[in-house]
Order: C-alpha cells, then sequence, then structure tokens
C-alpha cells in the first residue's frame, strides 16, 4: 500500500531513531499499522499523529511508562494540569539560568577589573547595599569549616556571592547582601566615593598586614573615614587561582 512508509522512512520524516521506534513498540505505546511478509513494519498517518503525541509528552518529560495511561485514560484537565506543571517547570529552569548567566558576567567583570585595574587603591562611588547577618566571630577568632556547617541556614548560593566582614564592638559581623530593603537588613552601607583595594592572600596574616596598610594610607592621604573598614570575600575568583583568595578592603571617605 503506497500511502504506508517503513519504519526507516518514519524515523527520517520524524527525527527519530529506529531504535526508539523499536522501543516505543517494545513499551506498547506505538505499533505499525501492519507487517509485510518480510517482516517490514509499516506506518500510516495514524500511527504518525500517534508518534507525535508521544514525542511531546516526552518532551514535557513524561516517562515512557507514563505514556500509555496518559494516551488511554487522560482528560483534557489532566492535560491542562500536566502543560501547566511543566511550564512551572520550564519558567524555574530559565530563572536558574538566568542567575547563572548573571553570576559568570559578576566573574568575568570582577576578574577583567583585577587584571587591568592591579591591586593598587582607588575611589569609587558604590550604591547602597543591603546585608544580612550570618553569624558573629570574636576579633582574631579564625573561621574554620565547623563555623560554617555550624551556622545554618547558610546564605543562599553560599560563595557565589560577596561576603562581608565587618568590624563591630570587638566582633566581626560576617554578612552576605540581599535584595529585600531596609525593614529587613540587618545593615545597611551607604551609597558613596568607597577607598578599596583589591588583593589576595595564601595566609590570614596577610589580611590583617592589608588593613594595616590601608589604614597608613587613609592617614597619608588626609582621607576622612565616613565608615568603618569593610572585608568583602570574593571567594569566586580563586578559580583562577586554587592556592589564593580574593578580598577587597574597602572604606568610605571623604
Amino acid at each position: 500500500m503506497k500511502e504506508y512508509i517503513t519504519i526507516s522512512q518514519l524515523s527520517q520524516l520524524m527525527n527519530v531513531s529506529v531504535h526508539q521506534l523499536r522501543y516505543f513498540e517494545e513499551k506498547g505505546i506505538l505499533y505499525p499499522s501492519y507487517t509485510e511478509k518480510n517482516q517490514y513494519r509499516m506506518y500510516g498517518l495514524h500511527e504518525i499523529y500517534q508518534l507525535s503525541h508521544i514525542l511531546m509528552l516526552r518532551k514535557l518529560n513524561v516517562s515512557v511508562g507514563q505514556i500509555e495511561e496518559c494516551m488511554t485514560s487522560y482528560s483534557s484537565d489532566d492535560y491542562n494540569h500536566l502543560l501547566e506543571h511543566s511550564l512551572q517547570k520550564v519558567q524555574d529552569e530559565i530563572a536558574n539560568l538566568k542567575q547563572l548567566e548573571q553570576f559568570i558576567h559578576k566573574v568575568l567583570k570582577e576578574h577583567h577589573n583585577l587584571t587591568q585595574q592591579g591591586h593598587g587603591y582607588q575611589i569609587r562611588l558604590l550604591g547602597p547595599r543591603y546585608l544580612k547577618l550570618w553569624f558573629e566571630l570574636e576579633e582574631g577568632q579564625e573561621l574554620t569549616a565547623r563555623d560554617l556547617f555550624e551556622q545554618r541556614p547558610a546564605p543562599p548560593q553560599l560563595f557565589e556571592n560577596d561576603l562581608h566582614y565587618l568590624a563591630d564592638s570587638g566582633q566581626v559581623k560576617l554578612c552576605y547582601e540581599t535584595t529585600e530593603i531596609t525593614d529587613t537588613a540587618d545593615y545597611i552601607l551607604e551609597e558613596g566615593s568607597y577607598l578599596y583595594k583589591p588583593f589576595s592572600v595564601t595566609e590570614d596574616a596577610e589580611i590583617e598586614y592589608e588593613i594595616q596598610q590601608l589604614e597608613r594610607y587613609v592617614a597619608q592621604h588626609q582621607y576622612k573615614c565616613q565608615s568603618k573598614f569593610i572585608l568583602v570575600e570574593k571567594s569566586y575568583l580563586s578559580m583562577f587561582d586554587n592556592n589564593r583568595l580574593y578580598y577587597e578592603i574597602q572604606v568610605e571617605v571623604k
């Protein structure tokens, strides 16, 4: 019958492998219209539409084992629910991909600035930053893996964000940025001109050295500090050098 096509032709028409078509038959969801004496499987228009239905369900991540139930017993409402659920999953994936895109842009920009600007002191206008307190350390206390584990819940995307260390009343406040506004922020870093310097370390003692250097620089240039010193950890930059941890030291000045 000339109106029918072989499994190979169906494979080409629908861009599906012959192996996949045989698998669908094995699972009882797609049979040929008839089989010729030479054992050629032949498919008609009905099977083409049925295969389209199957491929759409697979695109919606319906398992092959569930497809038979869908095709034989699903109501219109069931399909609406399936599509709405699939749409939500796709929207969540898009949101996650957008976050990943923003993070990649951020890392590339930070690394570009680091390589182009070097490690000297500079002035930069920064907008307001809203910080949530994660936990506190005593001054001089070293941060450990146990500290990170015990202080849960951790910030979302922990080491993809800038962590801010704020000295306050003999303690160091470990904070992270939040997009939430004033009412829920524990600390607000005001908009202003900030003297800053990027640097990297292999030991904690090098951080204290950078703080002392900034104190001297501020005094030498007679800057008036409008804030306490802020240490910003940019751990994601360590992918460019696994042996070093990257920071930026900041202070608002006039």
